[in-house]
């Protein structure tokens, strides 16, 4: 029988509840029933063995409650023989624990952290006390202050409250904080204080007390008590002290109105004369309770609890309100970021909302009396005790399709949230490509978790900060990066829950268990999981162990709910009378199977069914299994709709789109895809297909439910069925023909970009962010497809980019690669790749690819500079570049071999040192030297982090896997490094190490001796040390032979050692139980050999299990470890192996420099990377696996080669499908030294540009070309140029590493060819030359060496003069010099300037010396002043103090006011007006007329004007390529004579022209 919900279900409320429920803060009597049952029950049940005496709580401060966002803190502080506990919780009750168990379920304290200090004020404590409020104060104080909780939060406000004697002790360490200096900023977070009951000017019971004590004869008398007697001096003291400062406070004073039984009588306590201060601002009230009551409550709606906890909420909103503004700016911004890291546009709520909205009230309430979800939910964490959390962490319940496992994970999400408690969500859909692969999952929770805490929001923003870069479609990295090393490692006391549904609708679930064993937490993680039951998904979950809880939604509990349901519609059901109703709708619920979805639709078309006979014949008709009721469907349609192509247009978005559609999406998709308009599409879904499409209330399309979907996937013969790759192919071009619109017409030239807003029309996000999810699923075999695509990718293709970099993250751009490049690899098999068309979109899949990684950061930071920036700067032969890059007056960049995009990216010279270990982390890689120096680089910008010293040739180098640690080994020491500088440990080595690695707690590393040693990673001790011998296979005897291994590897998780042997086997040991698993061998004909093992690696994918082995013969095999299978063996050269982070790519480097790229479970060869120079000593990916770093002697290689831009593998193309297309090969077969340009100097007034190089040769370039015109001359063969100095008269001066310099008179023909007329000078100094410098007219030139300076004449070749000093008396200096026609000579030197004459050096001329300011921390000899420059026009001093080592990257630039007239008491100091300025300069340019230009942090190409009083914005003109400004070399960049700049590319000049007219103004905060 139907049961109708019980008589609660619609029990009245009194007006008295009413008003008592709307003063609490909620929404009715099930709100304050709920919170009362959370209050009594879950949230605080404590185990059966917890002991029930009162207790007072322990001493000291702790934290009860740490809110997900603190904004405030609240800190309860007792009184008189009160405790932390006992004070504030009547009797033994632990529900009753009001702080800690009420407050933080109310909204209004959400974000307040709650904390209770105790204090030993027990009179009743036969020992003797000296202690007085002034102790108990001054602890108070020094406990806030190292409370890390506190301490963490900042400058959030605190609010006190205090009872009896506890509001002296706050009086008092408040005091105390404000007559202290070093305590102002920590007191004025103080800025509240409750007083409950507080005897400000003492108490008659005190002295009664203290005498009883006394006379009692076994207690003596209390200081603490004497503080509290009537008009005490220690009363009146506070009370004095604190009116100085209460005026800054909000004061809230609470009286009791009933007297306290002292046994046989009773008595006022504190009377309100003194419980009252009396100031103006105090807010006072009266609570209907005794002395000892007046903080202790009977249950959440007792009324003094109403009025204290109204006015603590009132204190807090008021204390927010002031900073709400700046914070939630703040969040918003924070908020974005995250947004556009993770790519998730913001919670799954619209998922949310339909199970919300299609619940009935009263179902699913059975969980919550299931034992085992209590047992699951409830978190037995005490802040106060040593009691731990042991309960299952994770709770599965499976049930059949269409049963209501989503609305319970909504009612479950719905509880938890309900409770206060830090729930992120997700729901699954098989067939919406964002919702059903973990990758979504993953991205979803942590962007959920960041919204919900602060810590861990700071967590992934810490990330970001660092550059650690997220493959989107890859779980195992955002896992990795995500949550092992940012969210798992965050220091917060909540305990986090996920409720995640449909794990079955997951295309890659069995990936997620893996991850989840091996889980380690600082903080309690539940997981709540609903899916279809199968035998796969319950052998998954037993890989969990005994930690989960398997559940069922038995047919019961179905019912139940069935039953609700029924009954909330039953008026609606066409029948007259209740026993009808009642009849019909028991017929129902039994025919339902305990199927919810086909009770909500046999409903739906009752409610549309009138007649008795019809009611009936629907009901008998109705099929009771949901395949045959959808098969009825389809056929009810196909009779009775008109409009066919509607319906099936509508069912064909709904099944295929990516993502549901909103309504007026899909209306402008139906018009796209079939040509007509529908007016109300909302009426046209119900109306055609309203039993398998719906509309929810947040307007989106859905499928009724998955069972749904299925059945038109499946049926093959309805003319409603869905042909997945037809369908595909409609919606394909339907995009397509959309993005070719006009609409998304770009920008003819550069001034129309502000002119041309673009305002997207509703279709517009899903074409662009689906159309090539519709492409790759589409039949490879669609012609149409390819000329939609050729269209687009020739018209609108640049305003399609910018849509995609106005969201902030250019995942779209990468996917959209990856679609068509498996797209086309999938055709390759049909059809020949041949044609224009096909070699269009392989050129867009290589160009979208390689924009995304040379210049995403610029299309994000302006998505506009993609039609006329960036296509100028891509390779002569891209596609972007040959139809986009022309322009009359556009961007040019000239001068360098830029015909295809290159695959070698950077690269790294180490001149005469010797690199012998290379290590790849998140955002870096280190380079370890046979020197013994190990070099951190930036993974984007190759520019030097960090210098370490390891002070013995690095043999092995390794990241932890946060990246924030890492550790070398050498000959007779390992040492374990912190990325920010300092040495955390280091051991000795008896042999060294031949591989290294790290799990969670150790160093691990195996030795040359076969010793695999475990180094704690805190103090370097040894925790073990374990011999693993050489061993022959089917060794059944176990007899061992001494052997030194070549090679060692660990496995991912460090269960399998890999020794390999020359000229023997590879052995493998289980590490974990130390046991011989046996030896991988190959086959040779029939014999088993070993030989000549050269390197091992195993796969980083454990799901993978695969280890590769590159033998010195030049073969390279595969096997599986634990069965020691061969899968496949080619011939590879391999030297070096390194994989990628996802374990499918293998990369192998040979003797002969070449790189190869691999499939690493097929060893397919994918690529092949030519480079004779020198052999691969050792090769390794970067973090995000896109990159590829080699070492080779005396440099390093960085490679970027699109081949490394894959589809996941659950994604991907299968075997079969796919054509076998050939390797590509590129590179060159010989080996090409590239001499570079080690400085540069500009011609003033005629476009030719001087340049020093690497083998000595001073030559002259063209300055609007950027082609060599000639070499002028030259100094000693492969000594490079170190400095060049030219002056207007054609007076040419360099210098070389050997210090040697030469002076030449140069000439121009007529036709502009250059070379030498004379050589004035030649000379060697005794040092190594540090500047170069030639007065305004030629006459002279300064040649500053490391320990003098001298002047020589142009014109006689003659010495003028020379100055000798102490080098170490100079930290920094640089000479520069005034403008002509009275030239003078000035040298900044410290704090100081000098004044000399070119004629009379190294006479000193008055004033002499003058004073310049600046920080001292610049003069360091980690700084160098790399220029000085006296801008006449602005009559201001630039100086550029440059970092000495690493990136060599300004430190500083320093704009200081020079006056024009100078005398002795002259100090020059910085101009505050451009200070703001110096954070944004990373390289200084130059100076142009009022214009200084530089290279911002960004690396753009910018200006700022020197005639502005004040600079509060600069100009961005273009960006920089990084190859331009990377490296370890610096930066080498002039101004030419027509205001272009030119740049240093190896040994080419890169003139970018015309950059300077594009501007677009950044402010300065």
């Amino acid at each position: 029988m139907l049961e109708p919900p019980g008589p609660d279900a619609n029990k009245s409320r009194s007006l008295s509840d009413s008003g008592l429920t709307t003063a609490l803060g909620f929404e009715g009597i099930r709100d304050v029933a709920r919170l009362d049952r959370k209050s009594k029950g879950w949230g605080l049940r404590r185990r059966a063995t917890e002991p029930t005496a009162d207790i007072r709580g322990p001493l000291g401060l702790h934290l009860l409650h740490l809110s997900a966002e603190p904004l405030a803190d609240f800190i309860f502080v007792h009184g008189l023989r009160g405790g932390s506990i006992k004070t504030w919780r009547k009797g033994n009750d632990a529900a009753l624990f009001w702080p800690q168990n009420w407050l933080p379920l109310d909204p209004a304290f959400k974000n307040v952290s709650v904390h209770t200090f105790g204090y030993n004020a027990d009179w009743g404590d036969t020992k003797d006390s000296i202690l007085n409020v002034h102790d108990f104060g001054r602890a108070l104080l020094g406990e806030m202050k190292i409370s890390p909780h506190i301490r963490n939060n900042g400058a959030n406000p605190i609010i006190l409250i205090g009872h009896s004697m506890g509001g002296l002790v706050i009086k008092k360490a408040y005091i105390l904080a404000r007559q202290d200096l070093n305590n102002q900023n920590f007191a004025r977070r103080i800025q509240t204080i409750f007083f409950l009951a507080t005897p400000h000017r003492g108490s008659d019971s005190a002295q009664l007390l203290n005498n009883l004590l006394r006379a009692s004869g076994t207690f003596s008398g209390r200081q603490y008590i004497t503080d509290l007697e009537k008009n005490s001096v220690t009363t009146q003291v506070i009370n004095d002290e604190f009116r100085n400062y209460a005026d800054e406070l909000g004061l809230w004073s609470f009286y009791e109105t009933l007297k306290t039984s002292l046994g046989i009588s009773s008595a006022m306590i504190v009377e309100r004369d003194s419980a009252v201060l009396g100031y103006k601002h105090e807010k006072v009230q009266y609570l209907n309770a005794n002395h000892r009551d007046i903080c202790k409550y009977d249950s959440p709606i007792d009324p003094n609890y109403i009025t204290v906890k109204n006015a603590l909420a009132t204190a807090v909103e008021e204390l927010l309100q002031a900073g709400n503004v700046s914070k939630s700016e703040k969040l918003r911004l924070e908020t974005r970021a995250l947004q556009a890291y993770l790519d998730v546009p913001n919670k799954p709520d619209a998922d949310f909302a339909i199970q919300e909205d299609v619940k009935i009230c009263g179902t699913c309430e059975w969980l919550e009396e299931r034992e085992d979800f209590l047992e699951w939910r409830d978190v037995f964490e005490d802040p106060l005790g040593d009691m731990k959390d042991h309960n299952s962490r994770w709770y599965w319940v499976s049930a059949k399709p269409a049963t209501g496992k989503s609305v319970l994970a909504g009612h479950t999400v719905k509880h938890l949230e309900d409770s206060k408690l830090d729930c992120s969500y997700y729901f699954f859909h098989h067939g919406n490509k964002s919702s059903q692969v973990l990758s979504g999952l993953f991205r979803s929770l942590a962007y959920q978790m960041a919204l919900s805490n602060s810590v861990m929001r700071q967590a992934l923003l810490d990330l970001l900060a660092d550059g650690i870069h997220l493959d989107k479609d890859d779980e195992r990295s955002i896992w990795r990066k995500v949550f092992l090393n940012g969210i798992f490692k965050a220091e917060i006391h909540r305990p986090q829950y996920w409720v995640i549904d449909a794990l079955d609708e997951c295309i890659n679930y069995t990936s997620l268990f893996p991850l989840l064993s091996k889980i380690e937490l600082v903080f309690p993680l539940r997981v709540f999981i609903t899916s279809r039951k199968n035998p796969d998904i319950e052998k998954q979950f037993n890989r969990l162990g005994h930690d989960v809880i398997a559940a069922e939604i038995s047919i019961d509990d179905t019912n139940r709910d069935i039953a609700l349901f029924l009954h909330s519609r039953i008026e609606s059901l066409p029948v007259d009378t209740p026993s009808e109703r009642e009849e019909l709708a028991n017929k129902i619920l039994l025919k339902s199977g305990g199927c919810f979805l086909w009770v909500r639709l046999v409903v739906q078309v009752l409610e549309k069914t009138y007649g008795d006979k019809k009611i009936q014949t629907v009901l008998e008709a109705m099929p009771a299994e949901m395949g045959s009721f959808y098969e009825q469907t389809v056929k009810v349609m196909s009779n009775t709709i008109m409009e066919k192509n509607i319906a099936q247009s509508i069912l064909r978005w709904a099944v295929c789109s990516t993502r549901p559609l909103k309504a007026e999406e899909l209306q402008a998709a139906v018009q796209l895809d079939i040509g007509e308009s529908v007016r109300s599409i909302k009426s046209s879904v119900e109306g055609l297909c309203g039993q398998l499409v719906y509309v929810d209330k947040n307007c989106a399309v859905q499928m009724v439910h998955q069972t749904a979907r299925d059945f038109l996937l499946d049926n093959k013969s309805s003319e409603f069925r869905i042909e997945i790759g037809l369908e595909h192919e409609r919606l394909a071009l339907a995009c397509l023909n959309f993005l070719c619109s006009d609409e998304l017409k770009p920008p003819r030239n550069r001034r129309l970009l502000g002119a041309q807003k673009l305002d997207p029309s509703i279709f517009c996000d899903y074409a662009c962010t689906a159309f090539s999810d519709h492409i790759f699923g589409a039949s490879s075999k669609a012609d149409m497809i390819l000329v939609g695509l050729d269209k687009f990718l020739h018209t609108n293709v640049l305003t399609w980019i910018e849509l995609i970099a106005r969201k902030r993250s250019l995942y779209y751009l990468t996917r959209t690669a990856k679609n068509l490049k498996g797209y086309l690899r999938r055709r390759a098999k049909y059809l020949p790749p041949l044609g224009g068309q096909v070699a269009t979109v392989e050129a867009w899949v290589t160009d979208l690819i390689r924009l995304v990684a040379k210049f995403g950061a610029t299309m994000i930071s302006d998505p506009t500079s993609i039609y006329f920036l960036i296509p100028p700067l891509c390779p002569q032969n891209s596609s972007i570049y040959t139809q986009f890059a022309k322009s009359s007056d556009g961007l040019v960049l000239a001068g360098v071999s830029n015909e295809s995009w290159e695959d070698c990216i950077s690269c790294i010279d180490f001149n005469s040192s010797r690199a012998t270990a290379l290590a790849c982390g998140e955002n870096v890689f280190a380079i370890g030297m046979r020197s013994g120096a190990i070099t951190l680089y930036n993974h984007t910008t190759f520019q030097v982090e960090r210098v370490f010293q390891h002070m013995e040739p690095v043999k092995c180098l390794k990241f932890d896997s946060s990246c924030k640690l890492f550790a070398s080994c050498g000959w007779k020491h390992i040492k374990l490094w912190d990325r920010s500088g300092s040495q955390i440990w280091n051991q000795s080595l008896t042999t060294p190490c031949i591989s290294i690695a790290f799990d969670t707690k150790h160093v691990v590393g195996v030795s040359k001796n076969s010793h695999v040693t475990f180094w704690d990673l805190k103090d370097g001790t040894v925790e073990s040390d374990r011999f693993y011998p050489y061993r022959e296979p089917d060794d059944e005897d176990g007899s061992t032979a001494q052997r030194a291994p070549l090679t060692a590897a660990f496995s991912p998780n460090l269960e399998i050692l890999a020794l390999g042997y020359r000229s023997c086997f590879v052995c493998l040991w289980d590490l974990q139980n130390r046991d011989f698993i046996g030896c991988c061998s190959r086959s040779i004909g029939t014999e088993e050999v070993g030989l000549a093992v050269g390197t091992a690696l195993f796969n980083p994918n454990p799901e993978m299990n695969l280890l590769a082995i590159g033998y010195q013969d030049g073969d390279l095999a595969i096997f599986d470890p634990w069965s020691r299978e061969l899968i496949n063996v080619v011939e590879g050269n391999a030297l070096s192996l390194a994989s990628s982070p996802d374990g499918r790519t293998l990369a192998t480097g040979d003797s002969c420099g070449m790189v190869q790229l691999w499939d690493f479970e097929t060893l397919t060869l994918l690529y092949r990377i030519k480079s004779f120079d020198f052999e691969v000593k050792a090769l390794d990916f970067s973090g995000d696996g896109l990159r590829l770093i080699d070492i080779r002697d005396s440099r390093s290689k960085i490679w970027e080669p699109a081949v490394l831009v894959r589809k996941t593998l659950e994604e991907d193309v299968s075997v079969s499908d796919a054509a076998a297309l050939p390797a590509i090969t590129v590179g060159q077969d010989y080996f090409n030294e590239i001499l570079n340009i080690t400085t540069l100097v500009s011609h003033p007034t005629i476009s030719v540009i001087f340049a020093g190089k690497s083998n000595g040769d001073v030559a002259v370039f063209d300055a609007v070309s950027g082609k060599e015109r000639a070499i002028l001359y030259s100094h000693p063969k492969d000594v490079f140029i170190t400095a060049i100095a030219y002056s207007k008269n054609n007076i040419l001066v360099s210098a070389d590493a050997g210090s040697n310099v030469q002076v030449w008179k140069l000439s121009r023909t007529p036709a502009g060819v250059w070379h030498t007329q004379s050589q004035i000078l030649t000379t060697v100094a005794k040092q190594l030359i540090k500047q170069l410098l030639l007065s305004p007219e030629g006459d002279y030139v300064l040649i500053s060496a490391a320990a003098s300076a001298s002047v020589w004449s142009t014109k006689t070749g003659l010495l003028v003069g020379t100055s000798e000093f102490v080098a170490t008396e100079r930290t920094i200096w640089k000479w520069f010099s005034t403008d002509a026609p009275n030239s003078e000579l000035l040298l900044v030197v410290d704090n100081t300037i000098e004044k000399h004459s070119w004629s009379s050096f190294p006479s000193a001329l008055p004033p002499s010396p003058l004073r310049i300011s600046y920080d001292e921390t610049l003069k360091s000899e980690k700084i160098e002043i790399q220029d000085a420059i006296l801008d006449a026009r602005s009559h201001h001093l630039i100086i550029d103090f440059r970092k000495h080592y690493g990136n060599k990257a300004t430190a500083t630039l320093l704009i200081s006011d020079f006056p024009t007239v100078l005398n002795p008491e002259t100090t020059i100091v910085p101009n505050r007006g451009f200070a703001a300025l110096g954070k944004k300069v990373k390289f200084f340019i130059g100076n142009t007329p009022k214009r200084i230009v530089f290279v911002d942090n960004e690396s753009w190409l910018s200006s700022v004007d020197l005639t502005a009083a004040k600079c509060t914005q600069y100009a961005r003109h273009c960006f920089v390529p990084h190859e331009f400004v990377a490296g370890n070399i610096g930066l080498a960049a002039v101004l030419t004579a027509t205001g272009d700049v030119a740049f240093t590319k190896e040994g080419e000049l890169a003139v970018m022209r015309n950059g300077m007219k594009f501007q677009n103004i950044i402010e300065l905060a």
